[in-house]
């Protein structure tokens, strides 16, 4: 019991590790994969807000170029014509308004200002102009500019005749404001320029006009955090709410909750079970232990019933084994008698009459012997050798069965040795062996016999015994075995006789016994176990 208790915490144990680990798989298993295509998604959007970021570019780029391969723009250079200026810069048909520009820029090649014209205030617009031309040249490309801590798209464009003929006459600065709310367009929960960028990126992007744009993402518990460089002095930050992660969260421990309940519940289902059918196992164990005994009880007594009922009979086949050694021990007694009248009793004749007196009553005693080594049971199995065994039940019968004339032959090979219980074994032949007599005294058959072969195969040993006394009816065939069942006159027969046989071969010595016709009789057919 207290191994069994002893066992019951370990499994209880190894089954809440088993749910904890259980539990933490599937939510780091689910998480990952979460995290992975969350990941995916917001690499997405950083690409398409890099996206946006060149298309700003190239739409300025594009305005630019416009402006700057035109012949009008090449003389506007040379004659600063106030034509040119009406006709692009005015209110009602602002270049800059039109493409939503914040600043163009008109310089020739030296570097000297020719126009200007701003949508964005700017408090002073010489020193702007100066710092945005001598970041440019460090650029030299379409790029992204902080001025005046605004952030601009900028580009530059050289100066040339309409045909790209003709030397540079100078250049045009176009800029676009940088604008976070456009940018953002529903992409992400928010975007912020952070002056501070940090180190160890993850990735790098392509741009198609900016260089080393490079991604570091961060996770919490609500938001994906990108830190995008887009240059050394600009990094964007963008926040994606994890919507997926915190719905899929709340999903995986419902989840992971009622799988855990079933699986508690299931384990105490079994648990129950197992204690049930253990309980029911042992009570029945119990029972199986009681009821095995008490039929073995039972059969031991239905066997010495056997053995009483067979006692009168027994008796009859003592009195026949006595009959002729009485007869031959009263002749002796009439000899000396004799031999006393005639006066030829000497000492010689005495000695041999006691002699031959010792010799009969010595037969006669072992014959009691037999019988009473017969009638005792057999408390454990043993090997013991099938043809002496046979032999002694034959010994037992035999001056019975001379007395009524019956014809016994014998076919018994030697050193069959068998595992069970010795005497009951024999009694179960003598049971035969008596019925068979008692067939062919009753039905007066002449010429009666009754034949025992023994013989063994690689399996089993077989043991025959027939008759002739005409066999048994059909319809009682399969009743011959039943306890209390018997063909005989009330009062001479119990009818257990051949039950015991059949309980004694097949139930203690696992063996099998079985009925044959054969011609003018009946065989019995006994098979055992070869060891």
């Amino acid at each position: 019991m207290k191994n069994l208790l002893k066992n019951k915490y370990i499994i209880m144990t190894l089954f809440i590790l088993y749910l904890f680990l259980f539990n933490l798989f599937t939510y780091d298993y689910f998480i990952n994969d979460i995290k992975t295509l969350e990941t995916h998604e917001n690499k997405k959007r950083v690409d398409s807000l890099i996206t946006k970021i060149d298309d700003q570019i190239s739409n300025t780029k594009n305005v630019s170029n416009d402006y700057a391969y035109w012949d009008d723009t090449y003389n506007f250079i040379s004659n600063k014509n106030n034509r040119f200026i009406f006709d692009n810069f005015r209110k009602d048909s602002s270049t800059l308004e039109e493409f939503n520009l914040a600043f163009m820029i008109f310089v020739n090649i030296k570097k000297d200002t020719i126009y200007s014209n701003f949508t964005t205030f700017i408090n002073n617009k010489n020193k702007f102009i100066s710092t945005l031309l001598n970041a440019y040249d460090k650029e030299n490309k379409p790029t992204i500019l902080k001025l005046e801590d605004i952030y601009f798209y900028v580009v530059r464009s050289n100066i040339l005749r309409s045909d790209s003929t003709g030397d540079v006459r100078g250049y045009i600065y176009t800029g676009k404001l940088l604008n976070i709310k456009n940018l953002n367009n529903n992409l992400f929960k928010s975007i912020i320029i952070r002056d501070k960028i940090p180190k160890n990126f993850e990735y790098d992007k392509n741009s198609n006009y900016l260089s080393s744009i490079k991604v570091k993402t961060n996770f919490t518990d609500e938001y994906i955090i990108s830190d995008i460089k887009i240059k050394d002095d600009l990094n964007i930050q963008t926040y994606f709410k994890r919507d997926l992660f915190i719905k899929s969260k709340k999903q995986i421990y419902i989840y992971n909750t009622i799988i855990s309940i079933l699986f508690i519940t299931l384990i105490l289902i079994i648990y129950s079970y197992i204690n049930y059918q253990e309980k029911r196992k042992s009570e029945l164990k119990v029972k199986v232990k009681e009821e095995i005994e008490k039929q073995r009880k039972q059969e031991q007594m239905l066997i010495q019933q056997s053995k009483l009922a067979a006692m009168g009979e027994m008796i009859g086949n003592i009195a026949h084994q006595w009959r002729q050694p009485l007869n031959a021990l009263g002749l002796v007694m009439q000899n000396i008698q004799f031999a006393y009248k005639t006066g030829d009793l000497d000492e010689e004749f005495i000695q041999r009459s006691v002699n031959k007196a010792n010799m009969l009553t010595t037969n006669m005693s072992k014959t009691i012997d037999d019988f009473r080594n017969f009638f005792r049971p057999n408390k454990d199995k043993e090997l013991f050798d099938v043809a002496k065994t046979v032999k002694k039940a034959i010994e037992l019968m035999e001056s019975t069965l001379q007395n009524h004339q019956i014809n016994l032959k014998e076919d018994i090979k030697e050193d069959i040795k068998v595992y069970g219980f010795e005497n009951e074994f024999s009694q179960s032949i003598l049971n035969i062996i008596s019925n068979a007599k008692d067939a062919l005294v009753e039905r007066k058959i002449k010429e009666a016999e009754i034949r025992i072969k023994t013989k063994q195969t690689q399996e089993e040993v077989i043991i025959e015994i027939e008759d002739n006394a005409g066999g048994i009816k059909e319809d009682i065939k399969d009743k011959i075995f039943e306890p209390y069942f018997t063909t005989k006159e009330e009062g001479k027969g119990t009818g257990i006789g051949l039950y015991m046989t059949k309980t004694i071969i097949e139930n203690n010595m696992q063996g099998k016994i079985f009925i044959k016709d054969i011609q003018n009789g009946i065989s019995f057919i006994i098979k055992l176990p070869k060891l």
